[in-house]
């Protein structure tokens, strides 16, 4: 069997690059970097068949003193089309700061879920909304889930 073809999971399509920025661009170093380690978690994601369509979210807060911004994928693209220059840049109040190399906008549920999260837990760089049959089984046993997961809350 030629792994060389479903290696990435995208079978004989073309592979679309992750790291699409170049330098000197129109980002800081950090949100370069930022950009490309979450685009790079949205295919490792589809990878290991983690993603269902263009319905799941993963956001990053960018890095600075104050600020409430957050990256997170643009409603329409599957995961493993997902790229450091798709990514839209939007504040935790709702204003698209960067829409990225996409004409799509956001998923509003995603981005409610995963501001109030970034809001509530100024700790957390990273958030991870997926939906798997592996977690709604361990979330619908008795011992469960913590309660901050979305399956254990109903």
């Amino acid at each position: 069997m030629d792994l060389s073809l479903n290696l990435n999971g995208f079978g004989d399509k073309p592979l679309i690059p992750i790291a699409d920025l170049k330098e000197g661009g129109k980002y800081s170093k950090e949100e370069v970097e930022g950009r490309n380690k979450l685009a790079t978690l949205y295919r490792l994601v589809d990878l290991f068949h983690w993603s269902q369509a263009i319905y799941n979210h993963i956001s990053l807060r960018l890095p600075g003193e104050g600020k409430h911004e957050i990256l997170i994928n643009p409603f329409g693209l599957l995961y493993r089309e997902i790229t450091a220059s798709s990514l839209v840049k939007i504040t935790t109040d709702g204003r698209i700061i960067d829409p990225g190399s996409t004409p799509l906008g956001i998923n509003q549920a995603g981005y409610i879920l995963h501001t109030a999260i970034h809001e509530a837990f100024p700790e957390i760089k990273c958030v991870l909304h997926v939906h798997t049959s592996i977690g709604a089984a361990v979330a619908s046993m008795e011992c469960g889930l913590l309660p901050i997961t979305q399956g254990r809350l109903s």
